[in-house]
């Protein structure tokens, strides 16, 4: 070999060594700051590469260590050197730990030293759980609990609240501690009414340390029993919160119920619900619950990885007494709230009068100056909650005089004007008749108003069209609008068969209504012009477009009439009630196909700006279930 090629050649080895040489100072921990950047990559990476390890067969700890997080879709993370600071063979590396959210708003960050030690010309750290997180102890590890914040509010008038979350107490077995079982049961039974047969096959069903729930209750109601309950061998409790109505069962058809989130919808909406949500099932929870939802929020915990109990102190495992150790909270964010315009008074009056009648009830109450619905009340002695208020659809029966009157008024009928009034009459073979064959003989219009009778109304028919008695009905609200929920007004179809058409004019035929639809037509007689009805803000009556305006000067003389039904009429029970005077109309509606017909009760009418609709279903004669029902609400407002 030629003596250049030879320098040549010496001078490319010795540059060789030398990037060797530069290489390895650059990817071996031979200084303290190349140890603490190598010992942050893999702390973001989970794994334990480099040689900046005393242990780095302990990789699989640091991998368990935040799996849990990883796993669960909570958190990326990143991890940097933030400073060195070092001293003859030792040295401490800050670093700093960034995590990142998907589920929940906000960001976790938060320092650790690590002590690093020269070993030769190596720096190197041992791996511990504190590395991941200070607090975290040996054989911790991280878990992620993702939380909610508290469920909007349904308000009423003037913001009360009508729906908030309280406090519930669960009350529950557990059959490990049942000493003596029997007389555990016989208690629950006589304090809490359960049915102790079912509940004894639930027990004995269910695995010793099990949580057998036996009943939820508010806490005043926990308050009233807890005395006899809680040192009940086998007795163990759990409060928590849930959405509560003000009181139990207030408006509970219309707000409706919101329950806890069933697996299948946490697996369809992991991002925003947990096993500790509710969702809406019914009524205003179930419509607006979207609205009412709280947005997601997140804890990480310290757990142990063998037990799965909470770790940040020296328990004895679960039960006692030690709680999760929360290393970083993020706050769910609120539910938005819902006004109503219910009014807690109307409503408590109205639930107390409804609940006065024997058979299912209805009760909706409007204020005529502006349509706000002030009462929705639905009773049933059987504890259905089903909204017959707003949604139930029912022959009006003679209530609806309040609309063929008015539209008899248009055609030129005066409430002077003379109508006979016997006992039945016929149109096309179709007999009707009057409630108990009632017989007036030829009366003036106001008199044969103020006693119903159907003859009189029947044999009118033929002075006001059918198309007239349709748009009379709309003109006085009774067309279909949005209230803010779910509702139906009344159908009032053009008849074009004769017969069809007289039966409208009493209410009966293909006319329906609901108790809504009702109070929206009385609350027009007292307003003097439409009434539009709104129970959820914001406002959308104007969706409903332009509707009909009524005669001002039928509503007016159907109005006087209304008051003679009270002062000398159906509806004199309701003469002597304490406060404005009252004007009304009784209703007996009949339905179904029985021999004789079953019907149901009506009363509408209005006091002062407060106008009411009551129904009782089955309940016979207006004046003698739907009257004593209304005498008993306007009783309670003006008490």
């Amino acid at each position: 070999m030629k003596p250049l090629t030879r320098r040549i050649i010496g001078v490319v080895v010795v540059l060789v060594l030398v990037g060797v040489g530069v290489l390895a100072l650059r990817t071996l921990p031979v200084l303290p700051s190349i140890a603490a950047r190598q010992i942050a990559a893999d702390l973001t990476s989970g794994q334990l590469r480099s040689q900046a390890w005393t242990n780095p067969d302990d990789g699989d700890d640091l991998a368990g260590i935040v799996t849990d997080l990883a796993e669960a879709g909570q958190g990326t993370r990143r991890v940097t050197v933030d400073g060195v600071d070092s001293a003859g063979g030792t040295a401490t590396a800050t670093l700093r730990w960034d995590w990142e959210f998907a589920s929940a708003a906000g960001d976790w960050s938060y320092s650790v030293d690590v002590s690093l030690r020269r070993s030769g010309a190596l720096w190197t750290a041992e791996f511990e759980p504190r590395l991941v997180h200070p607090d975290l102890g040996d054989g911790e590890i991280l878990t992620a609990e993702r939380t909610a914040g508290e469920r909007g509010r349904i308000l009423g008038a003037d913001d009360a609240v009508l729906v908030a979350e309280g406090e519930v107490i669960d009350v529950g077995l557990q059959p490990s501690r049942l000493t003596d079982e029997k007389a555990t049961l016989a208690q629950l039974e006589k304090s809490l009414d359960i049915d102790p047969k079912e509940l004894a096959e639930r027990v004995e069903k269910a695995d010793p340390d099990a949580f057998v729930p036996v009943i939820t209750l508010r806490k005043d109601d926990y308050e009233l029993v807890k005395g006899a309950i809680l040192k009940l061998p086998g007795t163990v409790f759990r409060s928590r919160t849930q959405p509560l109505a003000r009181t139990k069962g207030f408006a509970a058809a219309t707000l409706g119920s919101a329950g806890r989130a069933e697996p299948d919808e946490i697996a369809a909406e992991p991002e925003s619900l947990t096993s500790d949500s509710y969702v809406g099932r019914s009524g205003i929870q179930m419509l607006y619950d979207g609205t009412l939802r709280p947005g997601p929020g997140l804890r990480i915990l310290a757990e142990d990885a063998a037990s799965g109990a909470a770790g940040g102190g020296s328990g004895e495992g679960p039960g006692s007494g030690e709680g999760p150790a929360t290393l970083y909270t993020v706050d769910g964010t609120s539910g938005e709230d819902v006004t109503t315009t219910l009014d807690v008074a109307v409503q408590t009056a109205a639930e107390e009068a409804a609940a006065t009648a024997t058979k299912p009830s209805a009760i909706v109450a409007i204020r005529p100056s502006d349509g706000h619905v002030l009462a929705v009340a639905n009773f049933d002695p059987t504890g259905a909650a089903w909204d017959r208020a707003l949604t139930g659809q029912y022959p009006p029966g003679s209530v609806f005089k309040i609309v063929s009157g008015a539209a008899m008024v248009d055609s030129g009928i005066t409430p002077g004007t003379a109508l006979d009034c016997p006992k039945t009459t016929s149109v096309n073979g179709k007999r009707f008749k009057n409630a108990e064959d009632h017989v007036l003989g030829e009366v003036d219009f106001s008199e044969s108003f103020a006693q119903s009778c159907n003859t009189a109304f029947v044999n009118s028919a033929p002075d006001v069209t059918a198309a007239a008695l349709s748009e009379t009905a709309l003109s006085m609200g009774m067309g279909q609008i949005d209230i803010g929920t779910d509702s139906y007004m009344a159908s009032v179809p053009e008849a074009d068969d004769p017969v069809e058409h007289a039966a409208a004019m009493i209410g009966q035929g293909k006319v329906l209504a609901t108790p809504l639809a009702v109070a929206t037509m009385t609350a027009t007689v007292a307003k003097g012009s439409t009434v539009r009805p709104l129970l959820v803000l914001p406002d959308r009556r104007d969706r409903a477009g332009e509707v009909p305006a009524p005669d001002p000067k039928g509503l007016a003389e159907v109005k006087e009439m209304m008051r003679a039904t009270v002062s000398d009429g159906t509806a004199s029970a309701l003469a002597d009630v304490p406060g404005d005077p009252v004007y009304g109309k009784t209703g007996t509606a009949e339905y179904g196909t029985a021999v004789p017909p079953r019907t149901h009760s009506w009363f509408a009418g209005f006091q002062g700006d407060l106008a009411v609709a009551v129904l009782v279903e089955d309940g016979g004669f207006g004046a003698e279930a739907a009257v004593p029902v209304a005498d008993r609400f306007f009783t309670e407002l003006n008490s």
